[in-house]
């Protein structure tokens, strides 16, 4: 499909086929899948499609075709279930496919219960998203009469988000093999850039591919970075992401891409061509041939679904009180400044972030990764008893690579909390650096030598435990 395609498709009317029975129409009957593997997984002769929700009452898979002009929706009942692992296997779907699903149950917000089946939901663990969002009323759980979510929050609505959210697509790549430079930490430096802006004003790219994941492992790109001496690329988050509905109705978009609505997915608006993955892909791949390593930023911390005034794209409907951190009147715990808080220290949500970073590492082929407001991530009193720190440690592939922290959220600050081999961002080396340079010495003062001289000798004073090579 082309780029084209998927903008152009949110806009087609939906026509809707409900209660359809087992037996009945092409892809039928629904068989039981494998449970173990969460998402759309593609076999010889159908797909296997798994989500986990462990307080609804039942879910529906919900098919979308193109038939003379507009979305033909088809609707699957889930009906097995292995504890809170609902799947089906339906013979004849293939890779491009899309859907969603539907998710039955309570609604009591005051309790954080917010069940909506006329909400289509986004998987997971999917890995393309097709079609653009429409900031209408129609994206919310609760009843609001805008597109910034102003309403009854109190009150479900009832019309159907189908047509004004994206699509989960269902896709086809597997663990490839990737030549890696490897280099060592004690010889890493790393390079900060966004998917658009490293390229965007670069003439000797191609117009199309500036700006684009194409153009990452353009020559002149690949030039440019070598002559800075630098060892790793590190991309601001690629992710698939939206602007917040109050920044939308001011006219504006969230640039810098920290609104994540699929952990997997890849950003469209970042591809130049009809396949982003392997698109990205091509290009890590001459990145590395150069000798440079990728690594990436992920938001795992909270989603784009904000706040009890947000919008609801996928986990707020399939099980919002066992994905988001609340408190005991059913508010959302916000630890991010965003709105919501991912309960990453539960099981199921440590398993989806592995299952996540293997992806990251192992089909796409990234070296690293830079965690946004990592703190957020677990509750515990220190990053030595997260839970997902420990299964990132324990992860046969993961422990080989690079982590690194943003050591703080909105009630946290913990530098030098993080255990080997994990690196944190560190803020008081950059602070007593601009310090120096444009304070003390700009004032002719001698204050804050010692502070800089301590910071570009490893900051022993901050990490003293784990030696020399943080």
């Amino acid at each position: 499909m082309q780029t084209a395609i998927f903008i152009a498709l949110c806009y087609l009317p939906v026509i809707r086929i409900t209660n359809v029975r087992p037996g009945v129409g092409q892809y039928c009957p629904v068989l039981p899948a494998d449970p173990r593997t969460l998402g759309a997984t593609v076999t010889d002769g159908g797909t296997n499609f798994a989500i986990w929700s462990n307080a609804a009452d039942a879910i529906e898979l919900c098919l979308f075709n193109e038939v003379n002009g507009a979305l033909v929706e088809t609707r699957f009942a889930m009906s097995h279930r292995n504890g809170p692992i609902w799947h089906g296997y339906l013979a004849g779907v293939r890779p491009g496919q899309r859907y969603g699903y539907r998710v039955y149950g309570p609604w009591a917000p005051e309790h954080g219960v917010r069940f909506n089946a006329a909400k289509l939901l986004i998987d997971p663990y999917t890995h393309v998203l097709d079609g653009q969002l429409s900031y209408a009323p129609e994206i919310f759980g609760h009843v609001a009469i805008d597109g910034t979510g102003n309403g009854d929050l109190a009150l479900r609505d009832d019309r159907d988000s189908a047509g004004h959210v994206p699509y989960s697509v269902v896709s086809d790549h597997r663990v490839r093999e990737v030549v890696r430079p490897l280099v060592p930490w004690a010889k890493t430096i790393i390079y900060e850039a966004h998917v658009q802006g490293l390229t965007s004003k670069n003439l000797a790219i191609d117009e199309n591919e500036r700006g684009t994941y194409k153009g990452l492992g353009h020559p002149s790109t690949i030039a440019h970075l070598k002559s800075l001496g630098i060892t790793a690329l590190e991309l601001l988050p690629i992710a698939a992401s939206v602007t917040e509905p109050g920044i939308h109705e001011r006219g504006r978009r969230n640039y810098w891409g920290y609104n994540s609505i699929a952990f997997s997915a890849l950003n469209n608006e970042y591809a130049c061509t009809d396949d982003p993955i392997k698109e990205l892909q091509i290009s890590i791949d001459c990145l590395h041939e150069a000798g440079i390593e990728v690594i990436l930023d992920v938001v795992y911390n909270h989603t784009a679904e904000g706040g009890v005034g947000g919008p609801t794209f996928s986990y707020k409907g399939i099980d919002n009180k066992a994905y988001y951190r609340h408190d005991g009147a059913g508010n959302y715990v916000d630890v991010t400044g965003c709105g919501n808080t991912f309960a990453a220290s539960n099981p199921h949500s440590v398993r989806q972030i592995i299952d996540s970073l293997r992806w990251w590492v192992e089909v796409i082929g990234v070296d690293g990764f830079r965690f946004d407001l990592t703190t957020a991530l677990y509750t515990s009193d220190s990053a030595f008893n997260s839970s997902l720190m420990s299964a990132i440690e324990a992860d046969s592939v993961l422990r080989n690579f690079k982590m690194i922290a943003e050591p703080w959220d909105m009630t946290r600050y913990a530098l030098g909390d993080f255990p080997h081999p994990w690196r944190e961002w560190n803020d008081a080396f950059r602070d007593s650096v601009r310090q120096f340079w444009l304070g003390d010495l700009a004032r002719g003062f001698g204050e804050g030598v010692s502070d800089i001289a301590s910071s570009i000798s490893g900051s022993s004073s901050i990490f003293y435990f784990r030696g020399p090579t943080s």
